[in-house]
């Protein structure tokens, strides 16, 4: 450790505690100094979870929301800004997870104070602020601080940074207070790779002499290469970095940053929701192990609080999970109190809530969380207890790790000790690491842990390959690229680059005409870059045949790869009249979109030759990608009104599948879970959304848009570009949708035409998931749902042997429909309970004429109307819905007539209608076919011809949806009732104008 002499006349001692040296002044000062003093933007702290980021698992600096502007993807979103981070180091690069409590200054969740120039000032500016801001509103002493600087490497290939150190001689650092460092302590590095540059650092001198860092200016003006290499940036930036809590304990002139006002709230907290421990007294040696407790609960504490107000989910991060259940230990184990937590939550959003609003709002999804998990980590301890006696029993050498608590421990030691035990060799194989970290789900540490336990070394790189497969295992490009493809596709692609072709361009996937309520997808002209064969070898020319595969690269592509859940799309290339060729899987490998598939040929023509610059037209397959288009939008409603209906609960999405056959979305809930009711009320939000036809709105945003909007859902654990992201919003009402997405989607609400939910895999847990159909697969579905319904309602009808017949049919069709993987749910868990009702029913008739009965019905119907004095009959046939559909015509045709009567059913989804008038009831206006015409526009159907038309008529036969029926037939009887009261009434009203004239003929 850097040491500097100590004399009395120069070490400024301790300050006093004061109100205006509290950390909401320390931050605050910050910020308005930079805003008001040096026109700099405040811009609001990122989520810690990076969204563009995949190379670490949290926002670790507050340089992260700005790397892509450091590396000239995103454009600044100010030439200069300040702002306070929120930032966590678990794992990575940084990682202060293993020192947390023992020390006074490392933490896993810390803020970050920070001012940025994007291509406008740069060191002078950067270090003259920088002193002002310490000697002026912090009012810190010039002899209590050093300044290091950057002395150069030879690895890097950067000299001495002798412009930074000049500038420090000029604002006036002596020399004795000015050092020059190596790459070790000022070249700073976010990670493995990514922007870096060599940085200045300024310390504070503690009384004994040592150094306290308290602010640290980077200089970004190079990057970390994937391969390691550092190359110089376009533009150079300024980047600093201040730890409000080191700054807080110098200060509040306390001994460490625990006993600052950012954590005394929070130790005070625990002491007194515990049972029967000690206070905290502050100490650091060997034997201070409940301070140490103290200490690392209230640091994990405000980690796992940011953590959740941030929508961090334990589910989709491994390491807020191992935190939580560190934390739930410890407040178990030492101050006796499982839910201690939970009362934690609450006085951090207490002391960070007013900077971060964020903790306060989200308070009720996070305690629900915290509970959650707290029950899920007492019942899986419980668990452990014999397991582990026995594992000890067996391999004593475990008693070593008895701080592991992990449900699936014993396991998979077992598998370890067995399988080494045959390996014979003190390396642990690849296979093995990766089996341990899928299979049973032992963390990287963890297995360095188990191998060092037991003297061995571990196949990193085996593991790593295994681990990047594992994770593209799902995608059409993983299994183009088994054994030696990738390296052939790679080399194609060389081939492809080196003839002046970077990337295929997809963007036409998107393009679509929406004309008259309906979509049309363009065909694609463009022109072939590449041909491969089976073994993905180059082609120059090419007499194609049938019976083999083939990949075709184009420049141009209308094409969807597999991405975002969402399965690529089929279709054609058409390369002229005689060749063709089938596209069956799409992907893409570094930017290129490649086809595979095979040629159709005309043999009748001779010579058939397509070549790597053929002209082309590329055609999908229409009707399937719309199909996709109508689930994808289905899967984001869906989410939407899960959210919306589950108002007391936490959701949060954690992947989806679309095809052209349905949906599934995976979900993760606490709180209350999905019910029947959850399900048919989010179903019913979506249909009265798709029956509103509202407009899907599209975006092209970047990084930082994203961190400006409100309310944009995520895939936790999913890494998004940094440009080009697409945000795809529904507007409300009913629901509102706004989420990322690389998929396809129909332009508006009403193209998904209709929705129905019909399975849920796990409703009562925490991760269920949930299938749909959309478009005609949803409406056919839910008309048997109906045709269920109207069996039921005439089911007394029916004999035993027709009853199962149609009850077996109707499940068949179901399932075919609906699938499996999952329980049946909403309508469909209906409609198969029906179907069990109907099946157990006993029926008292025994095998009746349909027939007689229609005429039964008829018959019935006419004298129920004369004795009630009606003098016409509009009827509809209940036990039409079991018959065929001439049977039918023939019922409603045999009854005799004693009065008009129009008589209608429903066969098999076939509306019949007919009429029949007495001749003597027979007027100009009022006759069999001028009545029943009166009801055609409802049914858009027409007269049959041949027929009388003055005494009976009828209708055509005419097809509707079960859905509708009900509602069409009683819009139709009410047309036929006024159209027959208006004809009777006319009719009533002439016969009285004739008998009135005759009687004065005869007076």
């Amino acid at each position: 450790m850097l040491r500097i002499p100590v004399r009395s006349r120069t070490i400024h001692q301790n300050i006093r505690l004061k109100s205006t040296n509290s950390s909401n002044f320390i931050r605050s000062t910050f910020i308005e100094y930079f805003v008001e003093s040096h026109g700099h933007k405040h811009v609001k702290s990122s989520p810690v979870v990076p969204l563009c980021d995949s190379t670490v698992p949290f926002v670790n600096a507050g340089m992260n929301q700005f790397k892509g502007v450091f590396l000239g993807k995103v454009d600044p979103p100010c030439p200069r800004a300040v702002n306070s981070q929120k930032c966590v180091r678990v794992g990575g690069k940084h990682n202060d997870l293993d020192v947390v409590g023992t020390d006074g200054h490392h933490h896993t969740f810390f803020e970050m104070l920070g001012n940025w120039s994007f291509g406008d000032y740069y060191k002078k500016e950067a270090c003259q602020m920088a002193w002002d801001l310490l000697l002026g509103p912090y009012r810190l002493k010039p002899e209590n601080l050093v300044v290091t600087y950057f002395s150069g490497d030879v690895i890097i290939g950067l000299p001495e940074d002798r412009e930074c150190r000049d500038i420090w001689r000029a604002i006036g650092v002596p020399e004795s207070r000015l050092k020059a460092l190596g790459a070790k302590d000022n070249f700073w590095e976010m990670g493995a790779s990514g922007p870096c540059g060599p940085c200045t650092e300024i310390h504070h001198v503690n009384p004994d002499g040592s150094l306290t860092e308290i602010w640290n200016l980077v200089f970004i003006q190079c990057n970390r290469e994937a391969d390691g290499s550092v190359k110089a940036l376009r533009r150079q930036h300024v980047d600093t970095g201040m730890g409000i809590e080191r700054m807080a304990a110098l200060l509040q002139g306390v001994p460490s940053n625990y006993d600052t006002d950012l954590f005394r709230p929070i130790i005070g907290a625990i002491q007194k929701h515990s049972n029967g421990v000690s206070p905290y007294t502050g100490k650091f040696d060997a034997g201070a192990t409940l301070d140490s407790a103290y200490r690392r609960l209230a640091d994990h504490a405000r980690m796992i609080s940011v953590c959740l107000a941030d929508g961090v989910f334990p589910a989709s991060s491994l390491n807020l999970k191992q935190i939580m259940r560190k934390s739930f230990k410890i407040s178990s184990d030492v101050f006796q109190n499982p839910q201690l937590l939970t009362h934690l939550y609450k006085e951090v959003a207490n002391t960070l809530g007013s900077t971060y609003p964020e903790l306060v709002a989200r308070e009720k999804d996070a305690r629900l969380i915290i509970e959650h998990e707290e029950q899920a980590y007492a019942k899986m301890r419980a668990g452990l207890v014999k397991k582990w006696k026995d594992l000890a029993k067996r391999y004593p050498e475990v008693e070593e790790m008895g701080d592991v608590e992990m449900a699936g421990f014993a396991l998979g030691y077992k598998e370890f000790k067995e399988a080494m035990s045959k390996h014979k060799s003190s390396t642990v194989p690849g296979e093995l690491v990766f089996k341990l970290y899928d299979t049973y789900g032992f963390q990287e540490d963890l297995i360095d842990r188990i191998a060092t336990l037991n003297n061995l070394e571990i196949d990193r790189k085996g593991f790593w390959k295994l681990l990047s497969e594992h994770k593209s295992r799902h995608k059409a490009v993983f299994k183009e690229q088994t054994s030696n493809k990738g390296l052939l596709f790679d080399s194609a692609i060389e081939n492809i680059i080196k003839n002046g072709i970077k990337s295929t361009n997809d963007q036409h996937k998107y393009d679509y005409a929406a004309v008259s309520n309906k979509i049309q997808f363009k065909p694609l002209k463009t022109k072939l870059v590449a041909i491969l064969n089976q073994d993905c070898e180059w082609i120059d020319v090419l007499e194609p045949c049938e019976d083999r595969p083939y990949y075709l690269v184009a420049e141009d592509s209308n094409f969807y790869c597999e991405e975002g859940g969402q399965i690529a799309d089929t279709g054609f290339i058409n390369v002229n009249k005689n060749m063709t060729f089938k596209v069956d899987s799409v992907f893409k490998i570094r930017d290129f979109v490649f086809h595979k598939g095979f040629f159709k040929v005309n043999k009748e023509v001779e010579s058939n030759y397509v070549n790597n610059e053929s002209e082309v037209v590329l055609e999908i397959d229409a009707e399937r990608r719309l199909n996709v288009m109508r689930n994808h939008t289905g899967v984001h409603l869906l989410n939407a009104a899960i959210r919306k209906v589950l108002p007391n609960s936490v959701v949060c999405p954690t992947g989806s599948s679309v095809t052209d056959r349905g949906l599934y979305l995976n979900l993760s809930v606490y709180g209350e879970k999905l019910s029947q009711k959850v399900v048919l009320d989010a179903q019913e939000l979506i249909r009265e959304s798709i029956k509103c036809n509202l407009p899907l709105e599209t975006r092209i945003v970047d990084s930082l848009d994203v961190t400006r909007e409100p309310d944009v859902v995520t895939i936790p654990g999913e890494t998004y570009p940094e440009v080009g992201l697409r945000m795809v919003a529904v507007p409300p009402p009913p629901l509102l949708s706004k989420e990322l997405c690389c998929g396809t989607h129909v332009p508006s609400t009403g193209f998904v035409e209709d929705f129905c939910v019909t399975l849920v895999k796990g409703a009562g847990g925490h991760t269920p998931t949930i299938h749909a159909l959309t478009g005609e697969r949803a409406k056919e579905v839910r008309e048997i749902f109906c045709h269920a319904q109207k069996l039921e309602e005439v089911i007394e009808l029916v004999d035993p042997d027709r009853r199962k017949e149609e009850v077996t049919n109707i499940r068949k069709q179901l399932s075919s429909l609906c699938g499996g993987g999952g329980a049946p749910y909403g309508e469909y868990a209906q409609c198969l309970g029906l179907l069990d009702n109907l099946q157990k029913r006993e029926v008292n008739t025994n095998d009746l004429a349909l027939q007689a009965v229609a005429e039964t019905e008829v018959r019935e119907a006419f004298e129920a109307a004369a004795a009630e004095g009606r003098r016409f009959v509009v009827h509809f046939l209940r036990c039409s819905y079991l018959m065929q559909g001439e049977g039918l015509a023939r019922a409603l045709s045999a009854t005799p007539a004693p009065s008009p009567a129009l008589l209608l059913g429903c066969a098999g989804g076939v509306i019949v209608a007919a009429c029949r008038m007495p001749q003597d009831k027979v007027t100009e206006t009022f006759n069999a076919e001028r009545w029943l015409r009166c009801i055609l526009p409802v049914f858009h159907a027409g007269i049959k011809p041949g027929q009388s038309p003055l005494t009976y008529a009828e209708m055509t036969a005419t097809k509707v949806s079960l859905i509708n029926c009900e509602q069409l037939v009683q819009d139709a009887m009410r047309v036929a009732i006024k159209y027959a009261q208006a004809q009777l009434k006319h009719a009533h009203a002439r016969a009285r104008a004739d008998q009135h004239t005759q009687n004065r003929q005869q007076n």
